[in-house]
């Protein structure tokens, strides 16, 4: 199982909210795509899933953005993972039965069940708090804007990417 690139961009996203949140500040689109090396077109189409679900809220103004709806230690990362691509399903007959001919008598489908379940138990036992508190992993993103905003080699990130990748799962 993978988990989404639209998965993991959203708890980037909402890090990097949090941290902006817990400043009293509202992090704006460009602010979170610097931070993060997401497109600030990408992070539209995320806030609108995201502020759909109540996780955050709009400011409008030329200092606006997006603020945390309620605590970072009150949003576990199963919403925010929710809240962008939908309910956490490794197979669709567990959650809709009908769209499968033999799910009355699949001998499979209740490990599918328990994955889901036991996926879902996995990630909402961090909160987003959890993550947002985590100063190495703020440094290795900070590399990460630094790397982007260098001379025009590597003009589409992948390498900056990789390299902060790398720094995050080193310190591990």
């Amino acid at each position: 199982m993978k988990l989404k690139s639209r998965a993991r961009y959203a708890l980037r996203a909402m890090i990097e909210i949090a941290r902006s949140s817990n400043e009293g500040k509202p992090a704006s689109l460009e602010r979170i795509a610097s931070r993060t090396g997401i497109s600030r077109r990408y992070l539209e189409h995320l806030v609108v899933s995201m502020r759909k679900d109540g996780l955050v809220k709009s400011v409008r103004g030329r200092k606006g953005g997006y603020l945390l709806a309620c605590a970072a230690r009150q949003i576990r990362l199963g919403q925010i993972i929710e809240a962008v691509i939908g309910p956490v399903n490794i197979v669709d007959c567990v959650r809709r039965p009908e769209l499968c001919l033999i799910a009355d008598v699949c001998e499979c489908r209740e490990i599918y069940r328990v994955i889901n379940e036991r996926v879902l138990q996995a990630l909402n036992a961090y909160s987003l708090a959890d993550l947002a508190s985590r100063n190495k992993h703020r440094a290795a993103l900070s590399g990460l804007a630094q790397l982007q905003g260098d001379s025009g080699q590597d003009p589409d990130g992948t390498d900056a990417r990789r390299e902060a990748c790398n720094t995050l799962c080193s310190s591990r």
